[in-house]
């Protein structure tokens, strides 16, 4: 079974967030840390689609502007390699890009930066359960 596919048992949820801002990257990665799951950090596309052909990722969570590989074009890889994988989309610009992907069925989820923390966790740590248990 390859790295990037989902496990399906009773393991803790597998977390990548992608986020060139730091301080962003950090937030989340400690809200989805209390909720029990397991995070790996990625600070541009290039490192997160690393991480995600090593590790059995079930949700990402990945900043839409990022230098070099974007997260329109991680989105459209990871969903093209395992499209059992949640994939949620942020930014803090322009939404119609966030919008094209989730009507392309290429993400799952959209937020606007800035967003509650609170809620990004509540709405996304049930659906990184889903997939791997």
């Amino acid at each position: 079974m390859m790295a990037s596919q989902p496990i399906r048992n009773d393991r803790v949820p597998s977390v990548l967030i992608a986020d060139d801002d730091v301080l962003i990257l950090e937030l989340l990665s400690e809200g989805f840390e209390i909720h029990g799951c397991r995070v790996f950090k990625a600070e541009n596309g290039v490192d997160a689609w690393a991480v995600f052909n090593r590790e059995p990722i079930d949700l990402v969570l990945t900043d839409i502007r990022m230098p070099g590989l974007d997260g329109a074009q991680l989105s459209h890889r990871i969903r093209k390699r395992s499209p059992m994988v949640k994939i949620a989309v942020m930014t803090g610009g322009d939404a119609d890009a966030a919008t094209d992907l989730l009507k392309a069925g290429t993400a799952d989820y959209y937020f606007q930066k800035p967003f509650n923390l609170i809620g990004v966790c509540s709405s996304l740590v049930p659906a990184a359960k889903s997939v791997c248990s």
